[in-house]
Order: C-alpha cells, then sequence, then structure tokens
C-alpha cells in the first residue's frame, strides 16, 4: 500500500475514496484531502469531460455487473500538467458480516513503455515514408526489413524481400567486393560510397550507400541498417555535364587563340600602315565571326551550368540506366 510505484485507492458504493497511497499522491500530485471522492479524481485527472464520461461509464458498468475485476489504461493529467499513462485494474472486494462491500483500485504508471511504443511507432512511420531505401540485414547479409522505398528503387515488395540475400542486388564481378563490405562492418566500421546494384528486372543502378553496423547490449554486431538512394540520374547527369564541359571547352580554346594572335597581327600591320580600307573591314568582319562563334560557345556553356539542359537530359537517362 505504501509503494511509491504503485497507485491503490479504495473506495466504497457511494464512490468516497477512503484510502489514497503515498504512489497516488506522488503520481498525480493531489492529496487526499484534494481528491475525497471518485467524481472529484475523475475531474481533476480527466480535465476533458467526453474523456472523462468515457471512463465513468466505464467504472458505473463494471459496478453494475457482476465481473469480479476490470482493467483498463487511460492517460491523465497530473497536477503539474504532465500526461501519465497508467494501467488500472478495479477489483471489487465483496461486503462480509464486519465490512461493507469497496473497491480496490492499483494503477501502474506505464507512461515509459508507452512512450516506447510512441517512439517505435513514429520510427517505423518515418522509415515507411522515407524517400531512401532503409533496410536492416542480420550480419551474414540476410534482409530483416524493407521499406517502401526500397521496394520502388529495387522493384522487389517486402514479402519477396525478407529472408533473402542482400547480395541478389550485386553483380556477380562485385559479390567479393560486398563479402568484404559486410566482413569490415561486422567488425564494428562503417562504410559510405557507392555501388553497382541490380533491380529486380537485371537493370544496374549507381547507388549511394551508408552501411552501420547495430551493436547489442553487449557490444555485439547484431545487424545491420543500409540506407540507399538511387544516384543513376544524378551520375549520368554529372558525366554528361563533364563530357559538355570538356568539349566545349576544347571549342573554346582553339578560336580563342586564333582570334587573339590575328587581332595582334592585324593591330601590327595597321600601325605599319599596310591596309587599305576595304581590306581591313573584311579582316574585322572575319574576326567579328570568330568572337560571334566563341560568344555562342560561352553561352551554350552558361545554360549547361545553370541547369538549362532537359532535353539533353531526357535523351541521356534511358541509355545509361
Amino acid at each position: 500500500m505504501n509503494s511509491d510505484d504503485l497507485i491503490v485507492f479504495c473506495t466504497d458504493d457511494s464512490e468516497k475514496i477512503l484510502m489514497w497511497n503515498r504512489a497516488a499522491e506522488i503520481i498525480t500530485g493531489y492529496s487526499h484531502a484534494e481528491v475525497p471522492d471518485v467524481k472529484t479524481a475523475l475531474r481533476v485527472a480527466y480535465p476533458e469531460s467526453n474523456y472523462r464520461e468515457i471512463i465513468a461509464t466505464v467504472r458505473d458498468i463494471f459496478r453494475k455487473n457482476e465481473n469480479k475485476s476490470v482493467h483498463y489504461e487511460t492517460k491523465i493529467k497530473t497536477k503539474k500538467g504532465q500526461i501519465r499513462y497508467i494501467s488500472w485494474i478495479i477489483e471489487r472486494i465483496p461486503e462480509t458480516d464486519t465490512t461493507p462491500q469497496v473497491y480496490v483500485t492499483t494503477g501502474t504508471d506505464v507512461t515509459h513503455t508507452q512512450q516506447c511504443e510512441n517512439d517505435a511507432l513514429l520510427l517505423s512511420e518515418i522509415v515507411k515514408s522515407s524517400h531512401d531505401a532503409i533496410v536492416g540485414m542480420s550480419p551474414d547479409g540476410s534482409i530483416l526489413t524493407w521499406n517502401n522505398a526500397a521496394e520502388d528503387i529495387f522493384g522487389y515488395g517486402e514479402t519477396d524481400s525478407i529472408g533473402k540475400p542482400f547480395s541478389r542486388h550485386i553483380p556477380d564481378e562485385k559479390k567479393n567486393t560486398f563479402a568484404a563490405i559486410l566482413k569490415n562492418i561486422s567488425e564494428g566500421n562503417n562504410f559510405i560510397g557507392t555501388m553497382v546494384c541490380l533491380t529486380k528486372t537485371g537493370k544496374q543502378i549507381t547507388a549511394s550507400i551508408a552501411f552501420s553496423p547495430i551493436s547489442g547490449e553487449e557490444g555485439t554486431i547484431e545487424g545491420i541498417s543500409a540506407i540507399m538512394r538511387d544516384m543513376t540520374r544524378e551520375v549520368a547527369i554529372q558525366q554528361t555535364m563533364k563530357g559538355y564541359i570538356s568539349e566545349a571547352t576544347m571549342r573554346l580554346n582553339h578560336p580563342t587563340a586564333l582570334v587573339e594572335g590575328n587581332l595582334i597581327s592585324l593591330i601590327e600591320r595597321i600601325r605599319e600602315g599596310d591596309f587599305e580600307d576595304e581590306d581591313l573591314l573584311m579582316e574585322l568582319q572575319v574576326q567579328q565571326k570568330a568572337l560571334s562563334q566563341i560568344n555562342h560557345n560561352l553561352r551554350e556553356l552558361s545554360q549547361a551550368i545553370i541547369g538549362n539542359f532537359k532535353d539533353s537530359e531526357e535523351e541521356i537517362i534511358p541509355d545509361t540506366m
């Protein structure tokens, strides 16, 4: 009765609280004097009237029936405004020749357990809705968990993936490398990098992967978490961009040097008076065209760099994936 962890209070048929133990006062924050009866206790513990009426109805049904006990869970609001989750059991103690019928209510604070369940549910929802593939594996690489993004990337559903080796998504020529990575992770190391992977249709994709070991209570490696993203599209764009910039640079280097040399030569000849007006005009027109070409190349290069590259992007993606 004097436990600091288990709420215990007794009531009679009039719903008067006959006993209110120390744990009840510690957990709720209310003394026996502040909650002399069940109606007051319900009012302070359940400020929301609809919720309070539901709890009161449960207690009333129990009192009217012949059941010896009833179990239910609620969330209460303490005197300090905190929310606590309590698992309740009400037991009926029948009257005797010397004692009236009473009801003994015990309450176990399960807030920590409830919070852990809520956190686990939230984490599950985050994993489920993530745009990255999040996969849990055993130390030997067998798949334990498989989220929606993993299905989108690799083509296999959760049912088809759980229990299967992740190595089926690795090309044959890369399996030894993958095995070495798993061994390294089993020793407590992380891996961050890119890998070529296979989808259900056999198509190769480039995936960025972060492998991390999952340690148990004793420090042993009990699993592997893998976060993956399909980078095939980005890699193809980068490769094409590099090629385009390299080509544009080559196209710019020669004309620029040529125009610069021609202009220097032209300036020297003008100084020497070795030009008729008509010849000078023709030469300037030639250099103007060369400069226009350079300007055109620069404009194309600028457009590629700032991302105005959609037509080329659409053309290269199907071939590289």
